[in-house]
């Protein structure tokens, strides 16, 4: 006697595990660019932060914050020393609204970080009112 049973997968249970993979990949993927959205942020958390300093540093010696970013600090020209775009290159970096007691930073997003379209543009503002500063929008900090 011949046993002729055939081992193996038919096209059903093949498509099954397809359809149960996609549907994982499905829930799984937007998570996953969430949370690395979420993680880059700290690439403009930390780079804004690091200016605000600066922006201390030079407005103990000089009369007024700086109104740009240059390579040194310079009361002449008004600089802050610092750089155009965040340290993992995710936003690029500007000074807004100095004056002797206050000044915006902002941080855009910019190359992969523009899919994080609920934080492209995230600000600290600093003021004698807000001598901490003011972080908007409040989600992305």
């Amino acid at each position: 006697m011949h046993n002729n049973q055939t081992k193996g997968f038919t096209l059903i249970e093949l498509m099954i595990t397809v359809v149960i993979i996609g549907i994982i990949a499905g829930v799984a993927y937007p998570s996953f660019m969430d949370m690395m959205n979420k993680s880059r942020r700290a690439d403009a958390h930390s780079a804004l932060m690091e200016l605000s300093l600066a922006q201390s540093k030079l407005r103990g010696n000089c009369t007024t914050y700086a109104s740009g970013i240059g390579s040194v600090s310079d009361c002449a020209n008004k600089k802050v020393k610092g750089t155009s775009s965040s340290e993992n290159g995710y936003y690029a970096l500007s000074v807004s609204g100095a004056t002797g007691n206050a000044y915006t930073l902002t941080a855009t997003a910019q190359g992969v970080q523009l899919n994080d379209t609920r934080c492209k543009k995230m600000t600290l503002a600093v003021s004698p009112s807000q001598p901490k500063g003011v972080k908007a929008p409040e989600t992305c900090w």
